[in-house]
């Protein structure tokens, strides 16, 4: 045995390399077969103006729809303000994608790219027309994900991880977690009630004042970085859409209440009890629903008369 090895080793190891080469020509030319790469920096979609956007996951839907004041949630036939630069990403993601290469359904199987139990499907409105695409499964060899147009009966690859960040997302993921639509610059006079401190705050000439306390020289800085830190503050969770009983969270007898007025305009917030160990119940004023803040943005309310004057 060991001399027929001995003899014939060349002609073996000329078989084995052959065998190889073989496997590797048959496995390129599947992968050819299966991709025409012609990368383009074009997009398959529409570059009108998109009026709706449509997510469907295997069990839920999310539904975004275009307003004169901007991107409204749909959910429950209720409208929410919609993160506006999230929504816009993800338009601006899809209308820029980079395609890799196409497939002719009419040559392959769908079910091969994961479009049968697809991640999710996308549908976009112009108002004269919908698109949609199906997102599958990531190409088992090199990098990109296929993504099928129904309606063009193709198969393209496009580029990896695609919109996989937006496809993790729920419909409270969408909403705009602000908590205040407000100017920093045009509010006037503040309002603050906590505990047994109670203040008056209006702005005259750039300067701020304490309504009956002329002789306080308010620190302007600290009034300015209390407006900055509210004017961008954003709710850790949407606790409670219709409360019936405000008692639940402490919001039936407010701890604190800031309001901020702008002329005839006025956006207040009011502080229930604690949630956990690192966050506040509270409630705006311009409705009527539970969200919760962290704590920070509590801690940040003047408390005495001392938080706020120059000292």
């Amino acid at each position: 045995m060991k001399y027929f090895l001995h003899k014939f080793k060349g002609a073996l190891i000329t078989a084995l390399v052959f065998v190889v080469l073989l496997g590797f020509i048959f496995f390129r030319g599947a992968e050819t077969k299966q991709s025409v790469i012609t990368p383009v920096t074009s997009s398959f979609l529409t570059d009108k103006e998109i009026l709706s956007l449509e997510i469907y996951y295997p069990t839920s839907w999310v539904f975004l729809e275009s307003g004169p004041q901007g991107w409204l949630l749909i959910k429950d036939e209720q409208k929410y303000r919609a993160d506006q630069k999230l929504v816009g990403d993800l338009i601006n993601d899809i209308q820029s994608t980079d395609i890799i290469g196409t497939l002719p359904t009419d040559e392959v199987d769908l079910d091969q790219f994961g479009l049968d139990n697809a991640k999710a499907e996308i549908v976009l409105s112009t108002g004269d027309s919908d698109q949609r695409f199906i997102i599958g499964d990531k190409i088992p060899v090199g990098s990109g994900t296929y993504v099928y147009d129904p309606d063009q009966k193709t198969v393209y690859v496009v580029e990896k991880d695609y919109l996989s960040y937006y496809l993790g997302l729920s419909n409270k993921d969408y909403r705009d977690r602000v908590l205040f639509d407000l100017d920093s610059k045009a509010i006037n006079r503040i309002s603050i009630w906590s505990g047994n401190f109670s203040a008056d705050i209006f702005k005259e000439d750039g300067e701020w004042y304490v309504e009956g306390q002329d002789e306080l020289l308010v620190d302007n800085n600290k009034i300015d970085e209390l407006l900055w830190i509210f004017s961008r503050a954003k709710v850790l969770e949407f606790e409670d859409e219709n409360p019936v009983n405000l008692n639940k969270y402490g919001l039936d007898e407010p701890t604190t209440e800031v309001r901020f007025y702008e002329d005839d305009r006025i956006e207040g917030v009011v502080f229930g009890k604690r949630k956990d160990e690192d966050s506040y119940y509270i409630k705006a004023d311009l409705d009527n629903k539970v969200y919760s803040i962290h704590k920070s943005l509590f801690k940040r309310v003047p408390k005495n008369i001392d938080s706020i004057v120059v000292k």
